[in-house]
């Protein structure tokens, strides 16, 4: 075990963390730390800091007015915020007045559409995301000094925070298949096993996604349930961010991320002792990892640690892990995601949802653990079990352009070693 491994293990957390999160929420866990760090950074935003005991007094003056406006327990409330500081406070604010957020990205109609279809309280937001055809409910500019004018008024609610561990935190939408909800166990629970499996992050979790993207989401709910810092932009523009980090750092991608993030910086770039400067640990969010980026890491970074989650659905609950090796890169078959998560148990499927045997192609489908919503989930990924116990992926329900969605790409395809449960 190295030192910076040590140190990552050793580290003070949260009560709760790496324990069954039954009493714990997002927004507990995370007042947890600003009431005994509070001048800590939780989010370094190129040149902007916010700690965590601002957050939180932003959040509680916010969750007042929400509670004051009406908002129940369970309510939807949209948020799309142009930075990751923005997003934060928003996010803590619905979850304290119970509420659930719903999270949208860039693109016209999309905060309009998830408020209509959601039945949305409200929508929380940016100046420069304001959307202009949301009718029907309020939308506050949590950029705009008016609305803090007129927040600074609100008494504080005494009921705070009215969250619950079992209760819902993000409603994650998606136009190809169901909505997934998930509670807050889940995001803990998550975060706990990354924290037992990579270690826990020692200095800062770095990422370079959209706020309110699902990895994004992974990757702040990790740090935040270790109270350490998410670094979301560096100090000015650099080509190597966010592989720029120190060795006690971890990078949160996904893999189709990390190979744009390779393609523009060779390993030539930049260098210290022979080795290429970096996080101390790469996690890939999403798809499987294939042969050629493991090879294509290992040559740029052999010091850095690469760890790939399978999570095909909402990146929050992990189907399957593991970590990469430099002899994964020439192994004859793609060495996929790993084995299944615990309590997950991965089965492929036949159309009446009957289980396939060996060597027949179905749709991959997880069995949920118990606080899942559903019992079963479909991954959108195709694949049939070999005979040495591994998952061939042979690609998605969609190959090509659609109707509902002509700009899907074909998923590419690959193997998954996994565990035959």
């Amino acid at each position: 075990m190295t030192t910076q491994q040590r140190k990552r293990q050793g580290r003070t957390l949260p009560p709760g963390h790496g324990q069954p999160p039954a009493a714990l929420t997002l927004d507990q866990v995370f007042a947890h730390t600003a009431h005994r760090h509070p001048s800590r950074v939780a989010i370094q935003d190129g040149w902007h800091r916010l700690t965590y005991a601002q957050a939180e007094r932003q959040a509680v003056r916010l969750a007042s007015a929400l509670v004051l406006g009406g908002v129940q327990l369970g309510d939807p409330l949209v948020v799309h915020c142009e930075n990751h500081r923005q997003a934060l406070v928003a996010q803590l604010a619905v979850l304290k007045a119970g509420g659930v957020c719903v999270p949208t990205l860039s693109g016209p109609g999309g905060t309009a559409a998830a408020a209509r279809d959601t039945g949305a309280r409200a929508v929380l937001c940016s100046r420069s995301t304001y959307d202009r055809d949301v009718r029907g409910v309020p939308s506050l500019a949590l950029d705009d000094p008016a609305t803090w004018r007129k927040i600074a008024s609100v008494p504080v609610e005494q009921a705070l925070p009215r969250s619950s561990a079992e209760g819902g935190a993000h409603l994650l939408l998606d136009h190809r298949g169901p909505d997934r909800l998930i509670d807050h166990r889940s995001w803990l629970r998550s975060a706990a096993d990354r924290s037992r499996r990579a270690g826990v992050p020692g200095g800062t979790v770095t990422i370079d996604q959209e706020p309110m993207s699902r990895p994004a989401l992974a990757a702040m709910w990790w740090a935040f349930s270790c109270g350490t810092m998410l670094h979301t932009a560096p100090w000015s523009p650099d080509p190597e961010w966010p592989l720029m980090g120190a060795e006690d750092s971890v990078t949160v991608l996904t893999p189709d991320e990390y190979v744009r993030h390779l393609d523009s910086c060779p390993p030539s770039g930049r260098r210290a002792g022979g080795t290429a400067v970096g996080p101390g640990t790469v996690v890939l969010i999403g798809g499987p990892c294939t042969r050629e980026l493991v090879s294509r890491h290992f040559a740029a970074r052999p010091g850095t640690r690469l760890w790939s989650e399978f999570a095909p659905t909402d990146g929050a609950v992990p189907w399957t892990a593991h970590e990469l090796f430099a002899r994964d890169g020439g192994r004859p078959h793609e060495p996929g995601a790993g084995s299944p998560v615990p309590p997950v148990r991965l089965r492929v499927t036949g159309a009446g949802g009957e289980t396939l045997p060996q060597g027949a192609v179905g749709a991959i489908v997880a069995i949920g653990p118990p606080w899942w919503p559903e019992d079963v989930q479909y991954s959108g990924w195709q694949g049939c079990w070999t005979p040495d116990h591994t998952l061939d992926i042979t690609g998605g329900p969609a190959q090509g352009p659609g109707p509902e969605n002509p700009h899907r790409p074909a998923v590419p395809t690959g193997r998954l070693e996994m565990e035959v449960t």
